[in-house]
Order: C-alpha cells, then structure tokens, then sequence
C-alpha cells in the first residue's frame, strides 16, 4: 500500500522508523499549503465509500485557528492605528500612550493634594492634633489671602522655616513637580535625622532644626518635639510636648534677636499663650511625655534618644544588650580615623568591619530569638557614627529589625535617605525639583 504524506511535511520532527515506515516527507516549496498529490484510492477506501481527504477540500482546525488569529491581530493593528492617528498628528502610539500615562500620574496627584491625606501618602506618617492647631494659630499672626504668608511671616521675622507638612498646608506642593517617592522622604531631612524623627522647623542657614520624635510610625497623638543641630553632632535633646512649647523654646533659646525685635517676639509669646487658653487646648507636657516614655527605653543609644521596643520583663524577651559597651563600640568606629589606615585604600573599612563582625553576629542571633532591639539599636549607633561605608551593614541591620518590629515605613525612610545622604543645609525638594 502507498504511503501518505505527512501533514507536516519536511517540518515534521518525529524520526522512528514506524512513522518514516507509514508517511511521506515532501519538501515544502512555499508558505502556502499545497494540495496532496492525488492517489488512488485503496481497496478498503473503495469498500467504504470514503475517499483521501486533500488540504484543498478540508481545511485542518490549525489553520482555521490560525486564519482567526490573523484576522483578530489585524483588527487589534487597525484599532491601534486609528486611534493613534485620531489625536495629536505626527505623534506615534507610544508617546500617545506616555502622555495619557502622565495626565493619569498628575490627576492622582492632584486629587491628593486636595486632602491631609497628602502627608500621609508622600511622608509616610500622620501629624497630631496639635500641629493643625498651630497651623491655625500661626494663621493668626499676619491677615493675607495667601496660604503661604504664614511662612513668609514667620520666616522673615523670626529666621525659622516652616517646613515638611506644614508647606503642604501652605499650598507648596499643589504647584510643585512630581518627585519620585524618595525624594519626599528625604524632605529635609537631615544627615543624623534617623527614621524616627521629622523635621518641621528649621532656623533658617544652618543645621538647627526641630520635630517631631516617633517611636512607631503609626502614632499621632501626644508624640515629643526634639532638636538637634546637624552641623555639631548626632545627638538629640527632647525640648517640647506639642509644637507650641517647641515654638516658645525656640525663641528662648535659639532665636537669635536685637533690641529692635524684642517686642514682637514678648508679644508673639503673649499671643501663643493667649491662643491656648482662649482654644482650652489640653496639650501634652514635656515631662509628663519623657516620664512616660522613659518607662519603655531599653537603651539610650549613640543619638541620646533612646530606643523603644516591646520588651515581656517576665521572660526577659524583646531586647538584650549588645555584647560591646558605647565605649568600645565608638574604639572600633574611630579606628575610620587612624592614619596608618587611611591611605587611600579599604583598609580602615575593612579594620572596621572586622571588628564589627562578631557584635554584628551576636545582634542577629538576638533577632533570630526574639530580641529585635538589639539589632534596632546596633543599626542606629552605628547610622549615627556617619560613616557611609557602613550603610549597608546598617541596613542589614534596621531591616529585619523594623520589619519584625510592625515598622515597614521606617524602612522606606531610612533606605530612601541612605541612597542620598547629604550634609548640606538646605534639604527642600523643591531645590531638586526646579
């Protein structure tokens, strides 16, 4: 009996000698299907009636699939096509598709503007009472249409700016650029400013600057004011239990004013007092909040603030010092200084690391046994030293202790703040932005 031809012709993959045995192989002269050679029909074919199917009178299901396919590409083609040449002339699809990207971006961003959700979105926390309410207050100091005369009141008679949330009340970011997310982050923030704290008032040209303190990220109510002055060191002092007594703090001791500016400055305290009591605002008291807070401090740290963590007193679980003293651990951070290290290769770094190893060790096994602020404490020393060459083992270290400690946003800030890390004293992303 004549063998038949296979249907996939010379494409066909199967090579055993049954299949060779039983079909024909035809080289495939062109793309389009050929019709089988005819043949006569067999003895058994003519007994039944039935005769060889040919690819000319019987399409195959693959390639009526394959017709649909084309046909449905084709459709898709035409539609992009008309479409694209249905809006802006000489623009291809692509950019067509860009720019509508981009129009959706701005209308989200927009919207957001529109609410306090804003802050909470780009800065990844939310402010208390008591910052609206000095908004509010400050309002009161200069009648103007404009939003942002409060700032420029408060910045031209007491060289302080206003900063972070309290620009975006001001209406600075509705005209502003779109950032990329870190960029919002890293709003003046300052080179030691660790996770936990937020800038909201700066004295204007240099590294002095206050806010708000958090010990976790999702707290908003009765939260400590502290300052810190980024051009002497990396320590912080708590100087406020709401805004308003960081304000007066402020103008006791970091004002710098002349005889000329003497009577605005009794009269704007005059006024602050007068506004709470005239609001009955029930503010928090610094010694009442440190009081409080000092109950739940395991350790002081490099930045004097102090760390807090869960910690189960019974089971003595939570946090575990860590297995050098301040002392030492600042021995090993100074070795970045020896001279007979620092000759221009990694061998300083590598002195450091070495050392640091084993603290580095024991502060992950008291993660892996539930002691997350041992390594909570260990990553922030060693972000306060302000040595760049041990961010990552810094990152190494703050991960895993933020994560397992609910602080997810911690984490975005302190990464987003180590990829630009900056000694400057003007922080405003509206400077990157331009």
């Amino acid at each position: 009996m004549p063998k038949e031809d296979c249907k996939y012709w010379d494409k066909c993959y199967q090579r055993n000698e049954a299949h060779l045995e039983k079909y024909n192989h035809p080289i495939k002269e062109t793309d389009t299907p050929k019709m089988a050679p005819k043949r006569k029909p067999t003895d058994k074919e003519e007994e039944v009636g039935e005769s060889p199917k040919t690819s000319s009178s019987n399409k195959t299901e693959d390639m009526m699939d394959a017709e649909k396919d084309c046909g449905n590409y084709e459709s898709e083609t035409a539609q992009l096509h008309k479409e694209a040449m249905g809006n802006i002339a000489g623009k291809n699809y692509m950019e067509i598709l860009e720019k509508r990207i981009r129009l959706s971006v701005q209308q989200e961003y927009d919207n957001l503007c529109e609410s306090n959700e804003f802050i909470r979105h780009k800065f990844l926390v939310e402010m208390p009472p008591d910052f609206y309410q000095f908004w509010q207050f400050i309002n009161t100091l200069k009648k103007d249409t404009t939003k942002e005369a409060a700032l420029q009141h408060i910045e031209s008679v007491f060289q302080l700016q206003l900063v972070g949330p309290f620009e975006f009340l001001a209406g600075k970011f509705h005209k502003a650029k779109i950032g990329e997310p870190g960029d919002y982050l890293r709003h003046w923030r300052f080179y030691y400013d660790p996770p936990e704290f937020q800038t909201i008032f700066v004295r204007k040209g240099t590294g002095v600057h206050y806010g708000y303190w958090r010990d976790v990220p999702q707290d908003k109510e009765r939260l400590l004011l502290a300052r810190n002055d980024s051009s002497q060191n990396c320590e912080f002092q708590f100087v406020a239990g709401n805004v308003f007594d960081a304000f007066l703090y402020y103008l006791e001791h970091d004002f710098h004013g002349t005889p000329f500016t003497a009577a605005q400055v009794a009269a704007t305290k005059k006024a602050v007092k007068q506004y709470i009591s005239d609001n009955s605002l029930g503010l928090a008291q610094l010694d009442d909040l440190t009081k409080e807070r000092n109950k739940r401090v395991m350790a002081k740290s490099f930045h004097r603030a102090g760390i807090v963590v869960p910690y189960e007193r019974k089971s003595q679980q939570g946090y575990r010092p860590l297995t050098v003293s301040d002392a030492e651990l600042k021995k090993i951070l100074a070795l970045f200084e020896r001279k007979d290290l620092n000759d221009g290769s990694d061998n300083a770094k590598q002195a450091v690391l070495e050392k640091l190893q084993p603290v580095a060790n024991a502060a992950n096994i008291a993660v892996d046994e539930c002691d997350f602020g041992t390594a909570l404490e260990l990553g922030l020393d060693l972000f306060s030293s302000g040595h760049k060459e041990l961010h990552m083992l810094v990152s190494s270290l703050l991960v895993p202790a933020y994560s397992l400690l609910s602080r997810p946003q911690f984490i975005a800030i302190a990464k987003a703040h180590m990829e630009q890390r900056r000694r400057d004293l003007n922080l405003s992303i509206f400077e990157v932005l331009k």
